[in-house]
């Protein structure tokens, strides 16, 4: 077999004796949304979820399995609850590692500043590069994942990793520290650029959404728990190095988990049952494919590089995605900046308008994001699904993406709310419970956006979510690397609420161009056709 091409994939399915089982069959795309109830007669014979979650065969039709499972044993859906729920929790731990290490940086800009001599802002920079080259990976590795396979990609960017890491932890001065900390974060953004594409891979339609809430919540919560980390390790310690060791370990410990846990998860659901390459259930086989070995005997099984490419750059060009894009980079952003200038804007001395925290407190101060993670979690972990299942039972079985939008309205309040009362906090020298409240807000309503912005997104163009996760991955750190460098000079120029309240009007400007989502959506998916 050739590379796997669009032709050579058509012609498999005019062979006879042959079983192919393709991720949409017939009858289960209705004018631009998905059937997910196969109803009482289940006309299409359609193999059902038991339940919404468990995903196991059974004759009473309910809930519709998407992508329809084939009947090969080594078919990635039908893995063991065990092993789908191991390589989830290596993903979000990954994903944590990657952004958890780049966050506890910022933590010690205070201190490295004094070591070194130099004005905390300047050694900001390092962290700042840090961030952008994590967005800028993404660009690398996505196509790179479809062409090679999803788990040598993960494996081996981890691998490089954890001697960047140790090369971080061991340097001895500022220019030394600069370079190998930047060429770190180009290492470091596998994870939370692949992650979807495995759980596209080995779950069904309607789990995804709270495995992606799972996922998403851990993999935001890292930029705070690293400077919490940080901050207290300052505190107890009076050294800033050994937060570079607990990095060093962190990503260590993902490598491991890496080996422990890891598969190959895609599956060419275009190529027959009886063509797909066999893969062994030896230990050896599976850390032939984390290794990138398999893939290499079997290269012709996946697209080609051009293909890749051209697909990934498809993932960014359909309007819908072009939108949702917009509305994300225009309020991650804000979130990055307020992250990265948290040790100057709280740790600046009274007398000169700051709030005058030590390191102990800084670490405190961090459980705020955490807890507002936590809360949107947990908010959009049973009301997603529930107004998916409304919509459902509302319109005979069809699915539309748009219904994941009414979330994002939410999610929005929660972060113009939340800036302002920053804004008017940091401006006015507001109690410290008013700044704790609307950062909460904040990130509550990020983490909420975050999982409706993915699942829109894929449920749109399901075909495709790597592409997508890659893309969503740049644009989050496009779109607030940059906010580390002027947050603060902006604030003391015109008046922190005056700057916050600025931001707070990008979020709103985001809102409205999801309403037009929301509105003209359907058509416009409808017009500008799938991606293949």
């Amino acid at each position: 077999m050739a590379h796997a091409s669009k032709p050579a994939l058509e012609a498999l399915h005019v062979e006879e004796g042959l079983h192919i089982h393709p991720a949409l069959p017939p009858g289960v795309k209705v004018d631009g949304g998905i059937l997910l109830d196969a109803g009482l007669k289940n006309e299409h014979q359609l193999a059902v979820a038991k339940d919404g979650h468990k995903g196991k065969l059974t004759n009473r039709p309910q809930t519709v399995l998407l992508p329809q499972p084939s009947g090969n044993p080594e078919d990635p859906l039908r893995w063991s609850y065990r092993k789908k729920h191991a390589i989830l929790f290596t993903l979000a731990y990954g994903a944590f590692v990657a952004d958890a290490v780049s966050g506890s940086c910022t933590s010690l800009i205070v201190a490295q500043g004094i070591d070194w001599q130099m004005n905390p802002n300047t050694v900001n920079h390092a962290n700042t590069i840090n961030i952008l080259l994590l967005g800028v990976g993404a660009l690398f590795y996505v196509p790179l994942s479809t062409w090679w396979g999803r788990a040598p990609t993960i494996f081996w960017t981890a691998f490089i990793s954890v001697f960047l890491n140790l090369g971080v932890a061991l340097c001895p001065g500022w220019s030394e520290y600069h370079i190998t900390r930047v060429v770190q974060g180009l290492f470091s953004n596998a994870p939370p650029s692949i992650a979807i594409g495995f759980i596209r891979d080995i779950f069904f339609f309607h789990e995804r959404a709270r495995k992606i809430g799972i996922w998403t919540a851990l993999f935001i919560a890292s930029p705070y728990l690293g400077p919490l980390f940080g901050n207290f390790m300052l505190a107890g310690l009076g050294q800033w190095r050994p937060v570079l060791w607990l990095g060093f370990a962190m990503q260590t410990a993902f490598l491991v988990c890496c080996i422990l846990f890891l598969d190959e998860s895609w599956y060419n659901r275009d190529v027959a049952d009886e063509l797909q390459p066999p893969r062994g259930n030896r230990v050896l086989d599976r850390l032939s494919r984390v290794a990138g070995i398999w893939q290499i005997r079997h290269h012709q099984y996946f697209y080609t590089l051009k293909h890749s490419i051209t697909t990934f750059a498809q993932a960014i060009l359909k309007p819908v995605l072009l939108i949702v894009y917009f509305n994300y980079f225009i309020c991650f952003g804000w979130a990055i900046g307020i992250n990265v200038s948290t040790a100057i804007l709280f740790a600046t001395p009274i007398q000169f308008g700051g709030y005058g925290y030590d390191f102990k407190q800084l670490g405190f101060l961090y459980f705020t994001p955490v807890v507002g993670i936590l809360l949107g979690e947990i908010f959009g972990h049973f009301v997603n699904d529930a107004l998916a299942k409304r919509y459902i039972r509302r319109h005979k079985g069809i699915f539309e993406p748009e219904v994941r939008l009414w979330m994002a309205y939410i999610a929005a309040i929660l972060m113009i709310v939340g800036l302002v009362l920053l804004g008017l906090g940091l401006q006015r020298h507001l109690n410290i419970g008013v700044l704790i409240v609307g950062w909460g807000m904040h990130t509550c309503g990020l983490v909420i956006l975050s999982v409706t912005t993915f699942a829109y997104a894929v449920d749109s163009y399901p075909t495709v979510p790597a592409e997508i996760a890659g893309w969503i991955s740049f644009i989050r750190v496009a779109g607030g690397f940059s906010v580390g460098y002027y947050q603060q000079p902006w604030g003391e120029a015109i008046g922190y609420d005056k700057s916050f309240g600025t931001q707070a009007a990008f979020v709103g400007l985001g809102a409205l161009a999801v309403a037009a989502i929301h509105k003209f959506g359907h058509r416009l998916r409808i017009k500008s056709g799938d991606i293949k």
